[in-house]
């Protein structure tokens, strides 16, 4: 009789054990061949449609103080389908850049401008050992934000969102298990509510984990 309490007992018990060893093991396998990963970089701004009579520079010539190369940044969240194929979901900021002109009169005019964004592209990797080349071209939904002001005074502040193609290469490499570091090369565009249309292409590095 003992002995029969014994074992149920021990089947009882050892019954959440296992439900738990075969959530875990189902999460895994659903996890399994996915990734994640964070980069920050340096960004650089230029104008695709540059104002008349100027270059694509974001900094004209009339800026005594200029900053065109921010620091972004870019979160991704990424599933292979195939060795060589996969999805990539990204959320990124390229930085504010800004430029300041002096108008005269002591007034100063201080022009920011931000990408921020976040889309979905097709991933192509080649595997080469511990270390992988990949490319990504995908479509985001991006935003250019533009804030004005004079001597700290804000002049508005305008935002518009648009459909741009993002594109992007990079080589990445196994260090320890599942992680990763990446270095990655990426292009985003946008317009502002005022018909100007910028580009930012990011240069980054960054650490991930793959499942």
């Amino acid at each position: 009789m003992r002995t029969t309490q014994l074992l149920t007992c021990l089947i009882l018990g050892a019954a959440p054990l296992m439900c738990a060893a075969q959530v875990v093991r189902e999460q895994g396998d659903l996890l399994k061949n996915s990734y994640f990963g964070l980069n920050v970089g340096r960004s650089d701004y230029t104008f695709r449609n540059p104002p008349p009579g100027t270059t694509s520079d974001l900094c004209s010539a009339s800026a005594f103080d200029c900053n065109n190369h921010p620091i972004g940044w870019k979160a991704t969240i990424g599933y292979m389908i195939l060795p060589y194929l996969g999805i990539e979901a990204v959320g990124y900021s390229m930085g504010e850049a800004q430029a300041k002109t002096d108008l005269g009169g002591g007034s100063i005019l201080t022009q920011k401008v931000r990408i921020d964004g976040f889309g979905v592209s097709a991933v192509g990797e080649l595997p080469l050992g511990p270390v992988s080349l990949n490319a990504r071209l995908g479509y985001a939904a991006s935003s250019a934000v533009r804030k004005d002001d004079i001597n700290g005074g804000s002049l508005g502040r305008v935002e518009k969102s648009r459909g741009e193609p993002i594109v992007g290469a990079g080589v990445g490499m196994r260090v320890w298990r599942g992680m990763f570091v990446r270095l990655d090369w990426d292009r985003v565009r946008a317009e502002s509510s005022a018909g100007e249309r910028f580009q930012a292409d990011m240069v980054s590095a960054g650490i991930g984990w793959h499942f």
